[in-house]
């Protein structure tokens, strides 16, 4: 069933079908491309239900997605097991000529295209009528999963300079995507660390030269995402090379500072924003983006294309010249880094992240999140101690992937009056008293170490041993423990500790705080237990209300970033299902669970060793209750 699917993908709500931008409209009558006429979201389902049949050489396995032109399904090759992607044109579009020829003018693009920040087209056909296309198949995620917050500056001119080396060729062969936004900018993981863009739907993609009677939008058609369209593109005035620039800046606004530039409740209220506002500049949003990157991106999205860059090579080097003027721009200082309990302190190099924020670069192992660490800052004008809390690890994978140095971030913890006064003034390089950091002498307390023995031996072990839990505990004995455990330990902070015992104490709510973030969360929890392999907990998960959508995710997220031997699962299914159909459940539930040791969020093999382990606990049952 698919009645609880969202109506469309715009940011902006509209309730109203007839309020929807991303309708293809013409301009008499307007055809609603997420319904045909007179079938519902069921009947549609079933109609387009091709699981187990072919196009051409290929088998569909299952469903990827759909959305308002055609539904896309993974298939495989029926002897070299190569999987790919097959976008089908909807049954009620395939009566819509203008449509029709939209579809096919994606193939075309495709086809013109043909680089490697693009998805490849393999072919197309036709079946009962209907158009598709035979498309490679990516694993990975799209931006729009991916950024769930801000990313880092280096990333996020990373992950833009791809999309623009996608577009400057595309813009070589006359074509305009006009419909650029996170969702349809792909990412599959790379051996590196580093992710690979691929640029995906060029179906209302527009030609700069078109031959007369063939241009797709000649009846006036508005199409595209009002978040991410050039003013322009939201007046009807004819778009070129630059209207794409514009959603490269938008994209970038949101990926460095989280926001959209424009949103409303009405997607004219976007629109009339693109067209008549100025949004503020992206490090006034973020102070953590640099003002070079800032700069870049808002004449990227200035409201005259002439005043944007010219090509998408332009806008790429201004990007990357953006981030050097940046790192140039940094205050050099220096850290000595103490961690309570530890004889041995550290100096590193530190940079400034906000206003009460630093970064901190070392190859050596960080320390623990959310503990305390004792600072003495080593800046232009002086030094200065004070206390901060590590907030963020950037691990060397991490640091390649974005052109960076791996280290941690922590926030200074200091209120004290002045300190934030003597801190700019000192960075500035202006003279002031420097200061020590204070010495303890405060002794152990006798029953703060009888609570963290307790838990010494729970904090060596995974997220369930940290809060005291079996792998196959349910939701509210997660909360319990995990309130039992900070009951136990916050009281601790009161008492007056050694520097030593403290820095346990946070080490150890950290965990439980770390534990429970992952424990109490459906899909977190489940991508935990995928890598334990504990089936026990992931079928709680499904039990406690994970949808198969959120599952697939899940399932996505883990594949990305585990390698898994392709037909192993395949092999171990068919095995058990001969198994299953000759009565020996036993020996068909042992080939299910070898399935779920390859791939825990499989889907099918879930349901069939949950199904067949239910009927061999109910047999003993069973055979008491007959006296056998």
């Amino acid at each position: 069933m698919h009645a609880s699917l969202p109506l469309c993908h715009c940011a902006s709500p509209h309730p109203e079908s007839a309020e929807c931008p991303t309708l293809i409209r013409s301009g008499k009558a307007a055809v609603d491309t997420r319904r045909g006429a007179g079938l519902s979201w069921a009947q549609e389902s079933e109609a387009d239900h091709f699981v187990g049949q072919r196009f051409g050489s290929f088998q569909v396995v299952r469903e990827l997605g759909r959305g308002g032109m055609g539904t896309v399904w993974l298939a495989e090759h029926t002897l070299i097991q190569k999987r790919v992607a097959v976008k089908v044109l909807h049954a009620h579009l395939a009566r819509e000529q203008r449509v029709v020829s939209r579809f096919l003018s994606e193939a075309r693009t495709l086809t013109l295209i043909q680089h490697e920040n693009v998805v490849t087209l393999y072919d197309l056909d036709m079946r009962e009528g209907r158009p598709y296309l035979v498309m490679e198949y990516l694993e990975g995620q799209s931006l729009a999963s991916f950024a769930k917050g801000p990313l880092e500056p280096a990333l996020v001119v990373e992950l833009l300079s791809q999309v623009c080396d996608a577009l400057g060729a595309a813009h070589a062969h006359g074509i305009i995507h006009r419909d650029l936004k996170p969702a349809n900018v792909f990412l599959v993981p790379g051996a590196d660390g580093r992710h690979r863009v691929k640029l995906l739907d060029f179906g209302i993609a527009k030609l700069l030269t078109y031959p007369t009677g063939m241009m797709p939008t000649q009846d006036g058609a508005v199409l595209g995402t009002p978040e991410f369209m050039a003013p322009e593109q939201c007046g009807g005035l004819p778009v070129d090379v630059r209207t794409d620039l514009y959603a490269v800046g938008v994209m970038g606004y949101f990926l460095a500072t989280g926001v959209l530039p424009f949103t409303g409740s009405h997607p004219a209220e976007v629109l009339m924003a693109h067209l008549v506002k100025a949004p503020r500049l992206p490090h006034e949003v973020r102070p953590e983006v640099p003002q070079a990157l800032s700069r870049v991106l808002a004449r990227a999205m200035a409201k005259r294309p002439e005043d944007r860059y010219g090509s998408a090579a332009e806008l790429r080097q201004a990007l990357k010249d953006s981030l050097a003027a940046g790192r140039e721009t940094l205050a050099p200082f220096t850290v000595r880094v103490r961690v309570s309990g530890e004889s041995v302190s550290a100096e590193l190099r530190g940079e400034r992240v906000g206003r009460t924020g630093l970064f901190l670069h070392t190859q050596a192992p960080p320390p623990p999140l959310l503990l305390d660490v004792g600072l003495l800052l080593r800046l232009p004008g002086g030094e200065l101690a004070c206390t901060g809390q590590v907030v963020r690890h950037v691990s060397p994978e991490q640091a390649h992937q974005w052109h960076m140095t791996p280290g941690f971030a922590v926030q200074l913890r200091d209120t004290a009056p002045g300190f934030q006064e003597a801190f700019e003034r000192l960075l500035a390089g202006e003279r002031v008293a420097p200061q020590t950091p204070p010495v303890s002498n405060v002794q152990e307390d006798a029953r703060a170490e009888a609570v963290l023995q307790r838990f010494a031996s729970r904090l060596q072990g995974d997220h369930y041993r940290v809060l005291g839990a079996a792998w196959d505990a349910d939701f509210d004995t997660v909360r319990v423990n995990a309130r039992e455990a900070r009951l136990a330990l916050e009281p601790l902070l009161k008492l007056p500790l050694a520097p030593g015992q403290r820095a346990r104490v946070d080490r150890a709510l950290g965990r439980v705080a770390e534990a429970f973030h992952v424990l109490s969360h459906l899909e977190r929890r489940a991508e935990f237990d995928a890598e334990l392999r504990n089936l026990e907990g992931v079928q709680r998960c499904v039990s406690a209300g994970l949808t198969v959508t959120a599952l697939e995710e899940c399932r996505r997220r883990f594949l990305a970033r585990n390698r898994v031997p392709e037909g192993h699962v395949t092999l171990h299914l068919a095995t058990g299902d001969a198994f299953a159909t000759q009565g020996k459940a036993a020996e068909a539930l042992r080939c299910y669970e070898a399935a779920l040791r390859v791939d825990p969020l499989h889907l099918e093999a879930l349901k069939r060793w949950r199904t067949v382990r239910a009927r061999l606990k109910s047999a003993p049952a069973a055979s008491a209750a007959t006296g056998r």
